[in-house]
């Protein structure tokens, strides 16, 4: 009797593994604003809008004149020195980057029944869809910011660091102080070719006090001599410039205005040439989209809702001169599709998802 029990025992235990085997996987994916209840026993997701980033490199030269610039000639038999004070911008490069951000426009919500693969979504922390089943990482595409950083100026640049002799120091005219400092340079450069040609009773016991000795001696007359001939400091920074192109956007935009005597200053600063931002959208022909006509009582659900992103060349120009040009892929130019709700019915599917476009980049099975 206790054998008939266990095996009836078994026989239900199987048979309810059966019946649970043959629950069909039912999937359906609806936009957001066309439910009345979007906050039970759904996953949520967004597609992105795609950020468009300008990164400028700007490029700042200091020019410090030398307080003894006006015997450089004389002294020194130098004519090439820094006759006045001033400050220089220059574009040096431009880097064009995109990344994503939720659109409120393209949420959705996905039901699921069954064990299809629909519950092994990959999201950003922003809530963009990255995949489903996937390995890939889960954050949002945001690109590295540039803050506006303090550059020196020209009051910042000055020859006090100069490590000045006694004898120097002593004379009570600057042409005179110029006299001692022209032939403190001299004796540098007599006393660097005399260590570079072995002409010392005692030498330095190896070839890296060599090199030191040269690298100081170096820098002794580098300083020195730019008490005459002046200085020349550069210094750089990068400054962002966010775009979130729209349909609608025009296509000759200032992104800044740059001086060559401030830098990037701002749009409504007329006293620097604009520098303007085009963009043109690639015309590409739009997927047929007519309304599909069902049976009366018919089942219908949507699959997966990915984008087909359009393409737009971007170019930066400086008054008339092209100095970035570049095409990117843009979710808000493109097409929204559904893909069969079948794909995420299987289970062990591998969805790969482009955080930045919105684009479907493969499925496979595990």
């Amino acid at each position: 009797m206790k054998k008939l029990f266990l095996s009836l025992g078994i026989a239900a235990g199987l048979a309810s593994c059966a019946v649970e085997q043959t629950i069909p996987s039912r999937v359906n994916v609806t936009e957001i604003s066309e439910m009345s209840n979007a906050t039970s026993d759904v996953l949520l997701y967004s597609l992105p809008t795609t950020v468009i980033r300008i990164n400028v490199e700007v490029e700042k030269t200091i020019s410090k004149v030398g307080p003894f610039y006006r015997y450089s000639q004389k002294m020194l038999n130098v004519t090439d020195v820094v006759t006045q004070d001033k400050e220089e911008w220059k574009i040096k490069s431009v880097t064009i980057e995109t990344y994503g951000v939720p659109d409120e426009n393209k949420q959705y919500a996905i039901s699921y029944s069954g064990a299809g693969s629909a519950p092994f979504l990959q999201l950003t922390p922003s809530g963009i869809l990255s995949g489903i089943n996937s390995d890939c990482l889960l954050q949002d595409e945001y690109l590295k910011e540039f803050a506006i950083e303090d550059i020196p100026g020209i009051n910042d640049v000055n020859f006090n660091d100069v490590a000045m002799i006694e004898k120097q120091l002593a004379k009570t005219s600057t042409a005179a102080m110029a006299e001692e400092t022209a032939n403190y340079i001299y004796k540098i450069r007599k006393r660097r070719f005399k260590i570079l040609a072995s002409d010392y009773e005692q030498l330095p016991p190896d070839g890296k006090s060599y090199e030191v000795m040269v690298r100081e001696l170096n820098k002794l007359e580098k300083d020195h001599l730019e008490l005459f001939i002046g200085k020349k400091e550069t210094f750089t920074m990068t400054q962002s410039f966010d775009i979130v192109p729209d349909k609608m956007s025009t296509n000759n935009d200032v992104l800044f205005r740059f001086s060559s005597v401030k830098g990037i200053v701002d749009k409504m600063d007329v006293s620097g040439a604009p520098v303007y931002v085009e963009m043109e959208a690639k015309e590409t022909k739009a997927l047929p989209n007519q309304p599909i006509v069902y049976e009366k009582d018919a089942e219908v659900r949507n699959g997966l809702y990915y984008c087909k992103p359009g393409k737009a060349t971007i170019k930066v120009i400086d008054k008339n001169k092209l100095i970035k040009e570049q095409e990117v892929y843009l979710g808000q130019y493109g097409q929204v599709v559904s893909m069969p709700s079948k794909v995420l019915e299987q289970a062990g599917v591998k969805v790969h998802m482009n955080p930045i476009t919105g684009a479907l980049q493969s499925i496979e099975n595990k």
